[in-house]
């Protein structure tokens, strides 16, 4: 997110466990997002903070899902530190319970029996953004719900996907390989916005699941899956983004194929020598 911050003219600093880049425009604040003395620093004097941070959504660790999803003391640390605005980035699996969704809309309910610990731990912190907003005291809050996010410097999942290839592990398709997948390249919002309970964010370009990992590899010169596996569980999922081009006008900043090309052009040291 820093890089189209700075070409917009912002000022950006960015909080981190560890430095994951290098850009002399920006500044960064290293420790632990739970611990409100070292987040402060980060905080004061900045007007609108972007969480974005979290475990892997594969991770089974729950404790660690829960101390770092559940963003009370950030929010608090927020309040404290004058921030006016506050976006999360969520997830929309907040909605999904296993069952096929089409169109699905934020007026879905959450669900009452999340599929695994990181959707459990996604649910919790956007109920406490949503009750957290306060427009009399100059604090505005809301969350956004990309269905997966991929692009330059991802840190999940094209390292995963090319490790799990290095062993061998992508040969199969699991289900029946129609199951959608939805792809996250813009998540900025407007003022307009704040103060909403959530927003679905999407390119608005569905595409099969399988075969958008199946671009990703192909592009690093691994074999695509190949091989189907039944599943009872080959979920749909896509999600309506409508009340986000509605209310503040979102738009994909580059296309599906764009996005694909980008990404991959940016792992070249992740490409499997032929």
């Amino acid at each position: 997110m820093a890089e189209p911050l700075l070409a917009r003219g912002y000022t950006v600093s960015v909080f981190d466990i560890r430095q994951g880049f290098e850009n002399p425009r920006v500044q960064f604040f290293l420790g632990d997002l739970c611990n409100q003395e070292d987040l402060y620093p980060a905080l004061k004097g900045v007007g609108t903070g972007f969480h974005c941070a979290s475990p892997p959504p594969s991770s089974n660790n729950k404790e660690l899902l829960y101390r770092v999803n559940f963003i009370g003391k950030v929010i608090e640390t927020c309040k404290k530190a004058g921030v006016q605005k506050l976006i999360l980035t969520s997830s929309a699996s907040v909605i999904f319970e296993g069952s096929d969704i089409k169109n699905g809309t934020e007026d879905l309910p959450y669900a009452t029996k999340p599929i695994d610990y990181y959707t459990e731990t996604k649910i919790l912190p956007e109920r406490a953004v949503v009750d957290a907003s306060d427009p009399e005291r100059n604090f505005l809050a809301t969350a956004i719900r990309p269905h997966g996010i991929f692009g330059l410097g991802d840190p999940q999942l094209v390292p995963i996907l090319t490790e799990a290839a290095e062993k061998g592990q992508m040969k199969f398709m699991i289900g029946n390989g129609k199951n959608q997948q939805y792809d996250d390249n813009e998540h900025l919002s407007q003022d307009a916005a704040l103060g909403e309970k959530a927003f679905h964010i999407t390119n608005d370009e569905p595409i099969p699941f399988w075969t958008f990992l199946s671009r990703i590899l192909t592009g690093l010169n691994y074999e695509a899956p190949k091989y189907h596996i039944p599943y009872w569980w080959p979920f749909w999922c896509p999600c309506c983004c409508e009340k986000a081009k509605k209310v503040m006008g979102s738009q994909p900043l580059v296309t599906m194929d764009d996005a694909v090309e980008r990404t991959v052009q940016s792992f070249h040291h992740l490409r499997k020598v032929k």
